[in-house]
This record gives C-alpha cells, sequence and structure tokens, in this order.
C-alpha cells in the first residue's frame, strides 16, 4: 500500500508541475499578446490620431492601415492560439506517456511480488510435507510394530495349553489350532 501512495504522490506530483508549466506558459504567451496589442492599439490610436489632424489624410488610406493592424492582430492572436495548444498537447502526451510507463513499472513490481509470495507458499508447503511424510511413516513403523505385538499376543492368548502325564511327569503340550478346519 505504501508503494501505490508513494506512486500516487510521485504522479500527483509530477501533474502539478505540469499544469504548472503550462499555467507558466500561457501566462507567458498572455503577456506577450498583451504587449504585442497594446503596441499595436497605441500604433493605431496615433495613426487615428494623424489622421484626424491631417485632413489631407484620406479616408481610404486610414482604413487600408487599420486593416492591416486587424490582419497583425489576427496573425498575432492566431500564433498565440498555436503556441498554447502545441504546447499543451505535448505537455498531455508526455504527461500520458510518463503515466503509460508508471504503470508499466507498478504492474512489473506486482508481478514480482506476487511471484514472491508464491515461491515463499511453495516452500512452507515443502517444508510441511516433509514433517507430515516423516510423522506418517513413523505412525504406520509403530501401528506394525503393535500389530506384530498384537497379533503375537492373540496368538499366545488362544492357543490351548494340554497337560498330559505320562510316566508320572507332566508335559505340557500345546494344541495348534487349524483355522481352515470346520468345528
Amino acid at each position: 500500500m505504501n508503494e501505490i501512495s508513494s506512486l500516487s504522490q510521485k504522479f500527483k506530483q509530477k501533474s502539478q508541475q505540469q499544469v504548472q508549466s503550462i499555467e507558466q506558459e500561457l501566462q507567458n504567451a498572455t503577456t506577450q499578446l498583451s504587449s504585442f496589442m497594446t503596441a499595436k492599439l497605441k500604433e493605431s490610436e496615433t495613426i487615428i490620431k494623424q489622421g484626424m489632424d491631417s485632413l489631407n489624410v484620406s479616408n481610404e488610406q486610414l482604413q487600408q492601415m487599420l486593416a492591416k493592424h486587424q490582419t497583425d492582430i489576427n496573425t498575432a492572436l492566431t500564433a498565440y492560439l498555436n503556441n498554447v495548444q502545441a504546447h499543451t498537447a505535448q505537455d498531455l502526451k508526455q504527461l500520458a506517456e510518463q503515466t503509460e510507463t508508471m504503470i508499466e513499472s507498478y504492474t512489473q513490481h506486482i508481478e514480482q511480488l506476487i511471484q514472491v509470495r508464491e515461491d515463499r507458499i511453495a516452500k512452507i508447503i515443502k517444508s510441511e510435507m516433509r514433517s507430515w511424510a516423516i510423522g506418517a511413516g513413523i505412525l504406520a513403523v509403530i501401528l506394525l510394530m503393535m500389530g506384530v505385538l498384537l497379533g503375537a499376543w492373540t496368538v499366545n492368548k488362544f492357543s490351548k495349553q494340554t497337560v498330559t502325564q505320562q510316566s508320572g511327569n507332566p508335559v505340557f503340550n500345546q494344541q495348534q489350532l487349524n483355522y481352515g478346519q470346520q468345528r
């Protein structure tokens, strides 16, 4: 989560820097346009004053000069808008590329974390399986030994001992059980 927060902070800072850059360029361009327009307006004002002061200047020449100034102003305004649009498009393209790069690196980082966690889980499972296999083997040996002991005890318990006396000495004979015979 810390890494996500860090990445989002970096993205936010970069975005704010880009916005500040765009705002600075916009302000510079606006200042240049304002200065240009002020100079042109002063020039127009001077031309108008000259036209009014001098009755020899014809109305047609005055209109031509004003039309030229209007064309200059339109050209400057168009250049300004194109400049702002180009810078904005370039900054947005860079921001998109940086965002894409940041997302790709974040995705790779997440994939690495998932792989590391999967490896850890696999190691834990393998170590647990070993201990279970050892425990099961020991239990099987114990059960086998108990089965052998129980079988020996059962055979001992259920086999009958008989006493026969021959010539005064008691002899113990063991009758063998034949489990295949029917009684």
